[in-house]
């Protein structure tokens, strides 16, 4: 299974928080977040570093500082894949970072920069929220209490002059945060307007959130290349009033949230804009709509999809996802897997499609996948029925690869068959290969097609919910949309066993046949 480190600075930090956001969707990977502080780690961090670092194919940096301190550290780092996302606009220009095969900006003008500075291409992540937890509130209604999320609690965060806002209009001043500046928190507090949380729970927080009329974010420029809260406060229905920095520009759409004009210290612009805000009920619930639009696009299983591809852009080759769809035949399962794990073709990812109606294969793929130095995704799309499509494009969908094989279970590959296939691979072909002795008839069961191409085709017919169209069916589209069908009998597999008996299926195949002839094939 290939092994990703994803390295922050600290637990409970907005970077671990995105870090083990994605954790559940990676669920094909062995995917470790360790937390190394950049200037004190303790032994124990050092320790447990080094133990997922050392077998590790990939590490996925998320702090400039902490990255810079090890790579420092360890020789043995730079024969890894290394990649490192700048979470923060002054990190940009600290040096070259050479060191780093593959470099990430989180926001479209920390992109812009990075490549000015660099030279290279930059790949382009955004920040996300779990929409499923940071839920939307219904109930909503505006109050007296404004809201300021901080991780660090200190003056380039403008705090200040939100609380003394609040406290010259007769509001509630709450503040999320750890205190990094004890004199500036002193003065904080010295507003006596404000109602403070540390080191809360992010249950918590989103009671904070349903609760609080406007969230508020009041940075300086160059310093802030988020915030999450702006994010979590779209997810939650929580109006948003902020300063035009970090992923701002490419979040505002002039109808999701209140742009302040002004500098961070001007008191009487917060002011007024607060109370614009609270004394327009309607535009409030208008901005709550429009910013849950917004924020839906900016989830983590997006997020998590994106660095999956980034992952495997580093391995050398296309990147194919192979397609297995699973039913009855566990005996076979194992060769067939193994086979895939055995290919010549390196940058290979197993999308393994469960049939049976209560997942009876979970177990098995599950201990597969921790034998064999590939990503394997097991999906469970089986119902009451005759699912092959369904199966098929539930794989398609999870895909991460540009080029998708389909391999059913009973086929066991020659160990060159996906590189034959990516070797003559061209625009609008859907290649299928040797399968023993058969004839060179078209059947997408040992298969080879662009991912993109496939979808834009329309993807396999789920109408055909009984066995004996399938082939047919596509076949006659996709020609119908100008794809070629060719035979590539240098691509080879073994079967094992026999296939569908056809002799017991002809109810099947007449049923099939009649609901094509309708449709005209």
């Amino acid at each position: 299974m290939l092994k990703v480190v994803a390295v922050v600075d600290k637990t409970g930090t907005a970077l671990d928080r995105l870090a083990k956001g994605v954790a559940p969707y990676h669920d094909n990977l062995d995917y470790v977040v360790c937390d190394v502080h950049p200037k004190r780690p303790d032994p124990e961090q050092i320790q447990r570093f080094e133990d997922a670092a050392r077998t590790a194919d990939i590490i996925d940096f998320q702090y400039f500082r902490t990255a810079q301190m090890l790579v420092d550290k360890y020789d043995w780092l730079k024969e890894k894949t290394l990649i490192l996302t700048h979470n923060n606009p002054y990190s940009i220009y600290e040096q070259d970072w050479h060191d780093f095969d593959r470099l990430v900006a989180n926001n479209k003008t920390m992109l812009t920069d990075l490549k000015k500075h660099t030279g290279r291409e930059i790949d382009y992540i955004s920040l996300a929220t779990e929409p499923n937890f940071w839920e939307y509130n219904l109930d909503w209604q505006p109050n007296k209490r404004v809201l300021m999320v901080a991780n660090r609690i200190e003056a380039k965060k403008g705090i200040i002059e939100v609380a003394i806002a609040c406290g010259d209009l007769g509001l509630t001043f709450v503040l999320v945060g750890a205190v990094s500046d004890p004199m500036y928190f002193h003065s904080i507090l010295q507003t006596g307007t404000v109602e403070f949380h540390e080191q809360i729970s992010d249950d918590e927080l989103r009671k904070l959130y349903h609760t609080s009329s406007v969230l508020v974010c009041n940075s300086v420029d160059d310093f802030e290349s988020g915030t999450l809260p702006v994010l979590e406060a779209m997810q939650c229905g929580t109006p948003v009033l902020t300063r035009n920095v970090g992923h701002i520009p490419e979040l505002n759409d002039s109808k999701n949230m209140k742009i302040l004009p002004s500098e961070p210290n001007n008191i009487e612009s917060i002011s007024t804009m607060l109370t614009d805000m609270l004394n327009d009920k309607k535009e409030l619930e208008e901005l709550r709509q429009n910013a849950w639009n917004t924020a839906k696009g900016f989830n983590m299983q997006r997020r998590a999809y994106e660095y999956q591809r980034l992952y495997r852009s580093t391995i050398e080759g296309e990147s194919v996802s192979v397609i297995v769809p699973i039913f009855d035949k566990p005996d076979t399962i194992r060769a067939c897997l193994n086979a895939i794990s055995n290919q010549t073709h390196k940058n290979i990812e197993i999308i393994v499609c469960d049939e049976t109606i209560e997942a009876e294969h979970k177990t098995l793929v599950a201990e597969i996948s921790k034998m064999i130095n590939l990503p394997v995704k097991y999906i469970h799309s089986g119902q009451d029925d005759y699912g092959l499509a369904r199966a098929r494009n539930m794989g398609i969908i999870a895909a991460t690869g540009d080029v998708l094989v389909f391999c059913d279970e009973r086929m066991i590959m020659e160990e060159d068959a996906v590189q034959v296939f990516v070797d003559n691979l061209v625009e609008k072909a859907w290649l299928f290969g040797k399968k023993g002795v058969d004839k060179n008839t078209f059947v997408e069961n040992f298969s080879c097609v662009s991912r993109t191409e496939l979808i834009e085709a329309g993807m396999f017919n789920e109408r055909i919910t009984q066995y004996g169209g399938m082939s047919q069916e596509i076949r006659s589209r996709t020609r119908a949309q100008h794809f070629t069908h060719r035979y590539i009998p240098e691509a080879k597999c073994n079967p094992m066993g026999k296939s569908s008996n056809r002799t017991r299926k002809r109810k099947e195949i007449i049923a099939m046949k009649d609901l094509l002839w309708k449709v005209g094939l």
